[in-house]
C-alpha cells in the first residue's frame, strides 16, 4: 500500500493491517510474547525498527486522521498509533488531547515506553510536560502512572524539577508491578544524574520496601554509577 496518499479510510486500515500481517515473524511474536504478557491485544510480531519506519510513512500523510481512525486489534497497530501520535509536527499542547485519549489505551511497558521516548519535547514545552507528568502520576490506571513516570525521567532530571520530581515519586501509587519498576528505574536515572540530592531522598523517604529495594538494584546494575556508590547504596538494602 501506499501510505503517501492515504485518507485513512476504512479500505486504507484494511490495506494497513494486511500489510502488518504479512510482515509477520512467528520466531519473533512467540519471544515479544513472553515480554509483554499484559496486552490485550494480538501481537503480529514485527520488530521494532519496521514499525518505527511504517511510522515515519504515515507521519507524511493525514497522520491526525489515523490516530483519529484506526481501531486497534494488534499491538503493532497500537504500537503504530502510538509512535504517530508522539511523532506529529506540532507542539506539546496541541498534542496533548490526542495523548489524553492514547493513555488510556495503553495495557503493556513495551508501547508506553516508546511512546514516551518518541515524544521528544522541545526544551520551552518541558513545563508543560512537568504539569501533565504532575497531573497523572497519581492516576489510578497503572500504564497511566507509568507513562508519567517514564515522561519524567526521559525529560524532567534536571536541576530546575529535580526536587519535586523526586517528591512526586515518593508519593507515587507503586502497588503496580509496572509502576513500582518505572519508579526505581526513574530514580536510578536520577541518582546518575544528581547523585547527592538522590542520595539524601533515599535516606529518608517512605517508599515501599520493594520499590526501594529494586531502586536500590537498578542502581547497582548502572554503568554509569561508581564501584563506591554501588557498594553504598547496597548497604542501604532494606530487609
Amino acid at each position: 500500500m501506499n501510505t503517501n496518499v492515504c485518507k485513512w479510510n476504512k479500505k486504507d486500515l484494511t490495506d494497513l493491517r494486511c500489510r502488518l500481517l504479512s510482515l509477520a515473524d512467528e520466531k519473533y511474536r512467540e519471544f515479544h510474547m513472553s515480554l509483554c504478557k499484559t496486552s490485550k491485544l494480538e501481537i503480529i510480531g514485527i520488530r521494532l525498527p519496521v514499525i518505527r519506519s511504517i511510522a515515519k510513512e504515515i507521519l507524511k500523510n493525514s497522520p491526525e486522521l489515523f490516530i483519529k481512525n484506526v481501531k486497534c486489534r494488534y499491538y503493532e497497530e497500537q504500537m503504530l498509533k502510538a509512535l504517530v501520535t508522539a511523532g506529529e509536527k506540532k507542539s506539546f499542547s496541541q498534542k496533548r488531547a490526542d495523548i489524553e485519549r492514547l493513555i488510556p489505551e495503553i495495557d503493556n511497558w513495551a508501547v508506553c515506553d516508546t511512546f514516551c521516548s518518541a515524544l521528544k519535547p522541545k526544551k520551552d514545552e518541558l513545563d508543560e510536560v512537568f504539569l501533565f507528568v504532575k497531573e497523572h502520576i497519581f492516576g489510578s490506571y497503572e500504564y497511566e502512572i507509568r507513562t508519567a513516570a517514564v515522561l519524567g525521567m526521559n525529560y524532567l532530571v534536571t536541576e530546575k524539577y529535580i526536587d519535586e520530581l523526586l517528591s512526586m515519586y515518593e508519593k507515587t501509587d507503586c502497588t503496580y508491578y509496572y509502576t513500582s519498576m518505572a519508579v526505581a528505574w526513574a530514580l536510578s536515572v536520577c541518582f546518575v544524574k544528581f547523585r547527592d540530592e538522590t542520595l539524601e531522598f533515599m535516606k529518608s523517604s517512605n517508599l515501599d520496601k520493594l520499590t526501594f529495594n529494586r531502586t536500590i538494584q537498578k542502581i547497582v546494575d548502572s554503568y554509569r554509577v561508581s564501584p563506591d556508590d554501588k557498594t553504598l547504596v547496597k548497604a542501604m538494602r532494606k530487609k
